[in-house]
């Protein structure tokens, strides 16, 4: 899969550096009232504890009896996810075909993290509110309506700069301070890891394959974000109605039931994993992926059976030990800042070092939406 380097060093997308802008961000992020009913803010599905992510397999509404229907996945290094994007690879007989890369949900329905933010505000099985009008009228009634600068006499206006807000706080150093002992480890501190966790990082690069799709390298950013920000159906178990994936988003049929790459960052404080939560703990992933092709009974029937990736999952071969090590690497991708948080703390501090927005953005280049829903062919 090819991987491109972006880097825009002092460039702005969205007023993502104003201070101000990331501190209303961080209020609207925090407010409970602009739910319908009241009662749900951003952070009731995405606990700053377990890295901004939810320890439930669904998360509820803020209607009673109303759940999602995928697990909401980390805000870690949300900022530094690439737009999405058409990428050119090889398929086995040597054609060019194109891949979706990037975007934001697990099923790569929004462009960017400014089109995610969006949409919870407005699904009825999260936030509730009927349109722009009742979200706006919310703020306006915020004691924060204040910090709202600029144009927002239209209520689309309004909303829009609460969105750009909340994209401005996901891009503040806080969501990505890459402490975890890896970046020790890399940075060459060859005591950072212990020899379990050493030889589980030779297995993650080599025999396991994990580092293929979870790059240790870097890609959109100087360190590596453990993801290539791919889609793959990894063949998950199913659970409740059939999920459709990013292949719902295409049209393409070989892309139903594929889902996003997710980062391993923080991994083991984020379970349970998949886009449905199917499987609880770290160890039955790895025995998933190691055995899932010649257990099939154990883990019972997946939604699209025929787009499970069969060539680089199912059937590793490799042994209790391998995996035992691969398990406690996981603990190394875990940051410091949240280890660190204390009883009280509403968030982690930001790690020391860090650059602020101000003092260098790194976001992906901007591109024109791709048109997912027909393919594009070579010239």
């Amino acid at each position: 899969m090819k991987v491109v380097l972006w880097f825009v060093i002092l460039g702005s997308l969205v007023q993502g550096g104003e201070p101000r802008l990331a501190a209303l961000g961080k209020k609207v992020f925090l407010d409970p009232s602009l739910s319908t009913p009241p009662g749900q803010s951003c952070a009731s599905c995405h606990d700053p504890k377990t890295a901004f992510a939810d320890l439930r397999r669904v998360s509820p509404g803020a209607v009673k009896g109303r759940v999602g229907h995928r697990n909401a996945p980390s805000l870690m290094y949300a900022g530094l996810i690439a737009p999405q994007r058409l990428e050119d690879t090889y398929d086995e007989n040597g054609e060019v075909e194109y891949i979706v890369e990037g975007g934001l949900f697990l099923d790569g329905r929004a462009h960017d993290l400014l089109e995610q933010v969006r949409q919870p505000f407005f699904e009825a099985n999260e936030m509730n509110n009927a349109d722009a009008g009742e979200l706006a009228g919310k703020f306006r009634r915020a004691p924060y309506f204040k910090d709202f600068e600029g144009e927002v006499k239209r209520d689309e206006d309004l909303n829009e700069r609460a969105f750009e807000a909340l994209v401005a706080f996901l891009r503040e150093p806080m969501f990505r301070p890459f402490n975890a002992r890896i970046d020790d480890y890399w940075a060459g501190d060859k005591a950072a890891l212990n020899l379990s966790e050493r030889r589980g990082l030779d297995v993650f690069e080599t025999t396991g394959g994990c580092s293929s799709c979870h790059l240790t390298g870097s890609s959109t950013w100087l360190e590596p974000l453990l993801s290539d920000s791919g889609f793959d159906n990894v063949g998950a178990p199913a659970v409740g109605k059939l999920d459709v994936g990013l292949g719902g988003v295409t049209g393409k049929k070989g892309e139903l039931g594929q889902f996003k790459v997710p980062t391993l960052r923080n991994v083991a404080l984020t379970a349970p994993y998949f886009h449905n939560g199917s499987i609880d703990t770290l160890r039955e992933v790895m025995e998933f992926y190691n055995k899932r092709d010649l257990e099939p009974e154990r883990w019972g029937v997946t939604d699209y059976p025929e787009t499970v990736n069969h060539e680089e999952m199912g059937d590793l071969g490799l042994s209790e030990q391998e995996v035992t090590d691969l398990v406690a690497l996981m603990d190394a991708f875990t940051d410091k800042s949240l280890l660190e948080m204390k009883e009280g703390d509403l968030f982690p501090k930001t790690a020391a070092g860090i650059p602020s927005t101000e003092e260098r953005k790194a976001f992906f280049k901007e591109k024109a939406r791709p048109d997912l829903s027909s393919p594009r062919r070579p010239r």
